[in-house]
């Protein structure tokens, strides 16, 4: 039926609220960024690991501060790159992070004691000297709230 209202799609609107996602590469990109920028350490227990030829640390985590999900951009001061068990323990809010990097433990008995004794004595995250790659308070608030829900 050429000419009719069907050449935009059989007569639907069309959906919105869909972007593109980003590509891949983005993701790979900001992954070894992160990584590079904290010097293959944990940024919670300060733990350093030996850089990998592959494509994933085997025991790195990148990971996002405020998910994707919830609306995180993918932009460096986003994510911070943590050891596996802390990075669990980080997502289950086990450990939360304050705007000044300082970090709380609400629960210790809750938390792993293998996790509790390597986390970092001076109860600072380690971040990056360069302030663009450095967590965001923006982003921490965001942990904070979502894991307290006020």
């Amino acid at each position: 039926m050429a000419g009719s209202d069907d050449d935009k799609g059989l007569g639907e609107e069309r959906q919105t609220g869909f972007s593109a996602a980003p590509p891949l590469e983005a993701y790979e990109a900001i992954y070894r960024l992160v990584l590079s920028a904290y010097g293959y350490r944990c940024a919670l227990t300060g733990e350093q690991f030996l850089p990998e030829t592959g494509l994933l640390h085997p025991h790195l985590v990148v990971e996002a501060i405020r998910p994707r999900a919830a609306g995180g951009p993918l932009q460096i001061n986003n994510y911070i790159a943590l050891e596996e068990h802390a990075a669990q323990a980080f997502r289950r809010g086990q450990v939360l992070i304050e705007d000044d990097y300082s970090f709380v433990v609400p629960n210790p008995d809750a938390l792993d004691r293998a996790v509790l004794v390597r986390l970092n004595s001076s109860g600072r995250l380690l971040v990056p000297a360069e302030g663009l790659f450095q967590p965001s308070p923006a982003h921490l608030a965001f942990h904070r709230l979502s894991i307290l829900g006020s």
